[in-house]
């Protein structure tokens, strides 16, 4: 099994090229998660808003149909009956809105069913009122209005839309937190995610100056000072994979050159040797060619001074300039041998 560490450079892109690839989808995968989580959240909490404000607008437009009711009962001025009508019609109007955007809370429902029974008691009582005094029947309208079944009915009212909408606000502030919670957890998972990007980048950076840049830097020098350099040990295990190939290679060259260097300079050496064997012998053999010479001057000197008939004067004369020069080529060839470096 080979070393963990020792990994090829091909792989650490792939592995950089694809985390950074599943990153990019799992970071917009969370981008969209939160804009749906941010977007449904602050609807729920503008609709909590709307219902709130709402109840806020049922309790002044019943409050401006009681005030319109009771103007009109204490001057019979009609311009009165205008505010009562309206707000009557306005408190309708936002009731059905109020129901309508609580239909999917069943407990807010139930309060609205109480709510309505209330109201149309309410305002029952107050159009019978204006009725009395249109009839010209003051003194009724006065006795109703001391029973104290509008005050009674309002106060219920009031704590029904309180309730309704201390329940909304309980609603609000969950929502609130929810909202804050989805942003909080949409933060740390960006946060948590482009950590790992910045772990990636500097591991891949670190990779590439550790385990490919400063390997080859080495071998670099190893190449321009060979064979000066110190014994070559460049091929770890926590090199990138194609640096300790190529570290291998180089130094599996270089092994061959020295033993090619080795053979040459054994081959050089036997070449010398074999050489200076041959130089020795052709020594010994201009001595004794020169002593050859030296014997054989002498006697065709001789032969010549005896005039034989069997030689003439002419070649007996070459045959001794031929012996001569001979023999001062071999002297000279044996001084060069002898001199020559070695």
């Amino acid at each position: 099994m080979g070393n963990p560490l020792n990994y090829s450079l091909k792989s650490a892109l792939f592995l950089f090229i694809g985390f950074s690839i599943v990153a990019g989808i799992v970071n917009l995968l969370i981008i969209v998660s939160s804009y749906t989580n941010k977007d449904e959240h602050e609807f729920w909490m503008i609709h909590t808003y709307e219902v709130i404000d709402l109840v806020n607008q049922l309790k002044v437009q019943i409050k401006s149909a009681e005030t319109g009711q009771r103007g009109f009962l204490l001057t019979e001025d009609l311009e009165y009956l205008a505010p009562y009508r309206q707000g009557i019609n306005l408190s309708l109007n936002t009731f059905e809105a109020l129901k309508l955007k609580t239909r999917d809370n069943p407990t807010q429902q139930k309060r609205l069913v109480e709510l309505s029974e209330i109201l149309n008691r309410k305002f029952s009582a107050l159009e019978q009122t204006i009725q009395f005094i249109e009839k010209g029947t003051k003194h009724e309208a006065e006795k109703l209005v001391k029973t104290n079944i509008g005050r009674h009915l309002m106060e219920e009212a009031e704590l029904i839309l309180l309730a309704f909408e201390q329940e909304e606000r309980n609603l609000l502030d969950k929502r609130t937190r929810e909202y804050v919670d989805a942003k909080k957890l949409h933060t740390a998972s960006i946060l948590a995610l482009e950590f790992v990007y910045v772990v990636l980048i500097i591991w891949l950076i670190y990779s590439i100056r550790d385990k490919v840049l400063k390997p080859i830097r080495v071998l670099g020098l190893y190449i321009k000072h060979y064979p000066e350099s110190e014994k070559f040990e460049i091929a770890q295990d926590n090199n990138c994979i194609e640096v300790s190939e190529l570290a291998q290679g180089i130094k599996s060259r270089c092994l061959e050159s020295e033993k090619l260097i080795s053979q040459l300079k054994q081959s050089e050496k036997k070449t010398m040797e074999d050489l200076q064997a041959i130089t020795e012998l052709s020594i010994e053999h201009c001595k004794q060619s020169e002593l050859s010479f030296r014997s054989l001057i002498p006697m065709l000197q001789r032969h010549k001074e005896d005039r034989s008939e069997s030689a003439s004067s002419k070649d007996i004369d070459d045959m001794l300039k031929l012996a001569i020069t001979a023999n001062a080529s071999v002297k000279d060839l044996g001084i060069y041998l002898k001199n020559k470096p070695k």
